[in-house]
């Protein structure tokens, strides 16, 4: 474990955003790039509001988990990551019913590049959290030791400092 990770809570998720986030803009750019060159300009724009509307959605789930859960107890975990993820879908699922009324948004670039971002995203967040090595569980905690209490001292074993 690193001395960082060891110091402040939020680590595990501010190395998964920072490894995520990169390639994500990256292959999110080289993809709006392409659909720009085939599809004209439109294709472009809209490859670019693909790719942050994917970008707005992993990010705001490891940044709400980050304030939420950072130091708090870990039965909390899941179920608050179950809630955000749930808020997100449904925050998403309105996103993309004005997106398709938006008769300027080409739809279909739109959606291949929020797809190529999507995946971008979930590998840099696997190779983040791989990398980061945190530990799943707590390390153990050494008890403090009494005189007399744990290894037997040498009346009991009949050893002496002394040689014979």
């Amino acid at each position: 474990m690193t001395q960082q990770s060891a110091q402040t809570g939020s680590y595990p998720f501010s190395a998964t955003l920072r490894g995520a986030l990169v390639p994500t803009v990256v292959a999110g750019g080289l993809a709006a790039l392409v659909l720009g060159l085939f599809r004209g300009v439109a294709g472009g724009v809209s490859g670019l509001v693909g790719v942050a509307i994917a970008v707005v959605f992993f990010a705001s789930g490891l940044l709400l988990m980050d304030k939420l859960v950072r130091d708090r107890d870990p039965m909390l975990f899941m179920a608050v990551g179950m809630a955000i993820y749930f808020a997100q879908v449904l925050l998403l699922l309105g996103v993309l019913i004005v997106a398709g009324k938006v008769e300027s948004l080409d739809i279909w670039a739109a959606g291949v590049a929020m797809l190529v971002a999507v995946l971008a995203w979930q590998v840099g967040q696997v190779r983040a959290w791989r990398r980061a090595r945190v530990p799943v569980y707590d390390p153990p905690a050494q008890a403090p030791r009494s005189p007399g209490a744990g290894t037997p001292d040498e009346s009991q074993t009949g050893v002496s400092g002394e040689s014979s």
